[in-house]
Parts: C-alpha cells; sequence; structure tokens
C-alpha cells in the first residue's frame, strides 16, 4: 500500500506523509489502536482484498479532511 501511495505523491514527501497517516488512521478506527503501522497491517492479510477496502476508506476520509 505505501508503495502505491509513493508512486501517486511523485516524489511529494508531504503528500506521501500526509497520504500514510491518513490510511494508518482509516486502519486504527477500524481495527484498533493496537494496529503498529501499514506495512504490518498489509502483511497479515493473506489477500489484498481487506488492505483495498481500507485505501478505500482512507480516500474518502482524506477528502473529508480536504487533503
Amino acid at each position: 500500500m505505501l508503495g502505491a501511495i509513493r508512486a501517486e505523491a511523485r516524489g511529494d514527501s508531504g503528500l506521501e506523509a500526509d497520504a500514510a497517516a491518513v490510511l494508518l488512521d482509516a486502519i486504527r478506527r477500524r481495527f484498533g489502536a493496537d494496529v503498529d503501522s501499514v506495512p504490518s497491517f498489509n502483511d497479515a492479510h493473506g489477500s489484498g482484498r481487506v488492505p483495498l477496502r481500507m485505501v478505500d476508506q482512507a480516500a474518502g476520509l482524506a477528502d473529508a479532511r480536504g487533503l
């Protein structure tokens, strides 16, 4: 997931950091504060279904925050 964020940010490290933070926030809202990081969350799932759903939720959250 972070690789996709990095690619879309096209070198804008601030945008990349904001997107990663919003994604982690979306994950923690759904799965609890004990999720350490985006990569650990991604690695904990055998398929991309749940992580991709979280990217979708993060996009809505980012839009609501005006990012």
